[in-house]
């Protein structure tokens, strides 16, 4: 996975964002407040549709707001809000927020990232982006923005499985595998998909949409069909017997908001289940709350693939595409060349086919359709990942993206422009779990606050705990016990990624000037818990 700079700054700013293939179809927008960008090369399916080729110009922002960085469109007077940790409720925070400037609640966080979208009328449009700045409860907000598909399509039969099953060209006209990804979840981040058709026969599972036009998870515009063929089809599928959950985050035209795919996102930390893998053919310009959200759901374990884009440029400059802990995928055409459209650099992770892919579609539940596009290459990754995680159903992350890098045919692939020159291979061996050991760990930081809750003086204590390693690395899901000498004796929380978490006492009297929390324990797996390696083992909280 890849390792780059990720400095953001504060601002606010709203992106659309759009899934990676080339091709857009004639149908009505479903979601009037996003504007939409596809690019449409051509396209030749089972049924008869015709293309049509949307740009839209990129509005100039007011200068206390951050533009999107490349081409992406920004959804007028919509926002999402990223809180601190220390702040109140996302759900308080965002009522509170929505009834002092008349704005509407889109969407509430709480896994993906901490915070919510919100669409604010024009008229307190400048005062709420002000008053966000200055308020200590928000690290930072972005203007929503739109989000796509990318691909294209074309006539000729698929060649990608065949391709990923073996080294070396020729083709061998045939696709050998040993795992089919059963018992595996695939979740499916697009336009939904058409649950009905015959290569996804028993195994769509109840999902979510972010798209409000009463079409639920139903596929309206064919690319989240044409994606879940690929990972997961009986004929067209890598991995033939996974579970498919479609995550329906973009309209009948391939469009959709980022906060709508952020929405998705923190749907599948709370409801996901496990082994999972997660396929994202979908991108924008760079957005820092959606790179946060996905490197936060492969925090929480979902294996997640993302499709590198579709300009013929960098990929460090968009997202998904450079969200530091994905797998960001890359597409080829069938003599191995780096497809002419695809992006490239440090932040592609390996290539996959990606030109003229045949799979399912809509229409009927036979229809099928050829296209291209990063898209189309992502799939065949995600598809890989299911059969990984079939041999190995407890295999981390890291230890599924090792195994899939490692695995990959080198130096094959033409005109990589910087990018690592890996092409997918479809391995049958089992994943190789490395032997965990167990870390010595310590609290190295406590740091405390309080905040009045009533009118009357009642106050809450609030502690940030940080638990690391001796080497003073950060350790993840360590459980801190301890107590509050007024307001709580026995609070305990789970470390995140950055090994932090906080811990919260209950009301305590205007009339108690102070309260002292003290760790008594940390606990998790592989974990020894040496208390006389804490830089500090309690802090006092004063009112």
């Amino acid at each position: 996975m890849k390792a780059q700079s990720r400095k953001f700054i504060v601002a606010s700013s709203a992106i659309s964002i759009m899934a990676l293939s080339y091709a857009a179809f004639n149908q009505s927008n479903t979601n009037p407040t996003a504007p939409v960008k596809t690019n449409s090369i051509n396209q030749s399916t089972t049924n008869s549709l015709s293309t049509t080729s949307l740009s839209v110009a990129t509005p100039k922002l007011k200068s206390t707001i951050q533009a999107p960085t490349n081409s992406n469109t920004p959804i007028k007077n919509q926002y999402i809000v990223v809180l601190n940790p220390l702040s109140e409720l996302p759900s308080t925070a965002a009522k509170n927020i929505a009834q002092q400037f008349g704005g509407k609640i889109l969407f509430v966080y709480s896994k993906a990232v901490r915070g919510f979208a919100i669409s604010i009328p024009e008229t307190a449009s400048e005062q709420f982006i002000q008053a966000m700045q200055r308020n200590p409860q928000v690290n930072f907000i972005e203007q929503d923005a739109v989000i796509q598909t990318n691909l294209t399509t074309q006539s000729n039969p698929s060649w990608g499985l065949d391709r990923i099953d073996q080294n070396n060209l020729p083709l061998s006209k045939s696709f050998s595998y040993e795992n089919t990804g059963a018992g595996v979840n695939a979740y499916v981040v697009d336009t939904g998909i058409l649950s009905t058709h015959q290569e996804f026969t028993g195994r769509i599972q109840n999902g979510f949409s972010a798209i409000n036009d009463g079409r639920g998870t139903e596929d309206c515009d064919g690319h989240g069909t044409h994606v879940a063929g690929t990972l997961a089809g009986t004929t067209y599928g890598v991995a033939k017997n996974s579970l498919i959950t479609p995550v329906r985050v973009l309209d009948c035209n391939g469009s959709g908001a980022m906060s709508g795919v952020i929405s998705g996102l923190d749907w599948i930390i709370q409801n996901g289940r496990k082994p999972a893998v997660v396929n994202m053919s979908l991108g924008g310009s760079a957005y820092s709350t959606l790179d946060t959200a996905v490197d936060n759901l492969v925090n929480n374990g979902f294996v997640t693939v993302v499709a590198a884009g579709n300009s013929n440029t960098d990929a460090c400059n968009s997202s998904p595409a450079r969200a530091a802990k994905a797998i960001t995928v890359a597409a080829t055409d069938s003599s191995d060349n780096r497809a002419s459209y695809s992006n490239y650099g440090s932040c592609v992770d390996l290539f996959a086919p990606g030109s003229n892919i045949a799979s399912a579609w809509i229409g009927s539940n036979t229809a099928t359709a050829n296209l291209n596009g990063t898209s189309m290459a992502s799939p065949h990754v995600a598809g890989v990942v299911a059969t990984l995680l079939e041999s190995s159903p407890t295999a981390t992350v890291q230890t599924i993206t090792t195994q899939l890098l490692s695995s990959a045919t080198a130096n094959v692939v033409l005109n990589v422009a910087g990018s690592p020159n890996k092409l997918l291979y479809n391995t049958v061996s089992s994943v190789t779990q490395p032997t965990t050991p167990t870390s010595i760990v310590r609290i190295s930081q406590l740091t405390g606050s309080s905040v009045i809750v009533s009118k009357l003086g009642t106050w809450r204590a609030n502690v940030i705990a940080t638990v690391t390693d001796s080497n003073n690395l950060p350790i993840a899901n360590a459980t801190v016990s301890g107590g509050f000498s007024v307001g709580g004796t026995s609070v305990n929380c789970t470390t995140n990624s950055q090994g932090q978490c906080q811990l919260n006492s209950g009301n305590i009297s205007r009339f108690t000037s102070n309260t002292k929390y003290s760790v008594k324990n940390i606990s998790g797996t592989n974990m020894t818990y040496a208390s006389s390696s804490n830089i500090v083992s309690s802090v006092t909280i004063y009112r």
